[in-house]
């Protein structure tokens, strides 16, 4: 618990010493949300319109806000994992490599630290559009922290991924860019995954949050109960699993690398 405190203050400290930071939190996701809600004003909406195959055309604010709430807690470990690497380049990354505890402890703290302190304001901000709207009487609440709850954790084992990832690798502006749009676009954060052609569902199938958001939607918008998701929630651990056992694997091999080499970009 110590070490995840030491990470979120250290994060807080570097990240955000400047009050604008805070500003950009709320403003560059609300901007998306509301982007992407009159993105589909020009196009049918009705019941009987292309759309309503795929998504209640009624409830397209409560898809955007669910989505869009999902993809912040994961691409806001995007962000933290990219800025690691300018960290490591700047060498200012002295606890990951001094401390007694695992490195993979530490991977995992900084990712939940940087977690906690990047997601409430946006979280805020759909509270405030589900209560302002109207919307709130549609959201099923006895399954809203179970529902956070499994995001939280799915986000952190992604976040701890990323950190090994982006620590290790020559130029993260790449990995930046794969984990960005597409993200968004594939995993179903502003259209169904069922609407895209065979091609989308398979470049879905390779991005965790994909599995994490149909669950989030099923609890929080359709009320479904535990035990009609143990399917989905079974191929969620199986996705985590794979991202925990590739980030052990791969933090290994990285400092047995850097042991031998000296060096820590490891590909």
């Amino acid at each position: 618990m110590s070490i995840l405190w030491a990470e979120a203050v250290k994060s807080h400290q570097h990240n955000f010493h400047n009050k604008l930071v805070y500003f950009s939190l709320l403003i560059w996701p609300a901007l998306l949300f509301v982007t992407s809600y009159y993105s589909f004003k020009p196009f049918n909406l009705s019941a009987t319109g292309p759309l309503s195959a795929y998504i209640e055309t009624d409830q397209i604010i409560l898809f955007l806000l669910t989505g869009y709430l999902a993809y912040i807690f994961f691409w806001s470990l995007v962000q933290s994992a990219w800025n690691m690497s300018y960290e490591r380049q700047a060498g200012t990354l002295e606890l990951i490599f001094l401390t007694p505890v695992s490195r993979i402890t530490v991977m995992y703290a900084r990712a939940a630290g940087n977690l906690f302190e990047a997601v409430w304001l946006f979280t805020l901000f759909t509270l405030l559009v589900l209560l302002t709207t109207g919307q709130a009487d549609h959201i099923h609440w006895a399954n809203v922290p179970i529902a956070l709850l499994f995001l939280s954790i799915s986000a952190i084992v992604w976040g701890g991924f990323l950190n090994i990832v982006f620590l290790f690798s020559r130029d993260a502006g790449i990995l930046f860019t794969i984990f960005e749009e597409p993200m968004q676009f594939f995993s179903g954060v502003r259209i169904p995954v069922l609407a895209f052609p065979v091609w989308g569902k398979v470049i879905a199938f390779f991005f965790p949050l994909t599995y994490v958001l149909d669950i989030f939607r099923k609890l929080i918008l359709d009320g479904a109960g535990l035990l009609q998701l143990i399917d989905q929630f079974l191929m969620l651990a199986g996705v985590l699993a794979i991202l925990f056992t590739v980030s052990v694997l791969l933090l290994k091999k990285a400092e047995h690398h850097a042991k031998e080499t000296g060096n820590m970009v490891l590909f």
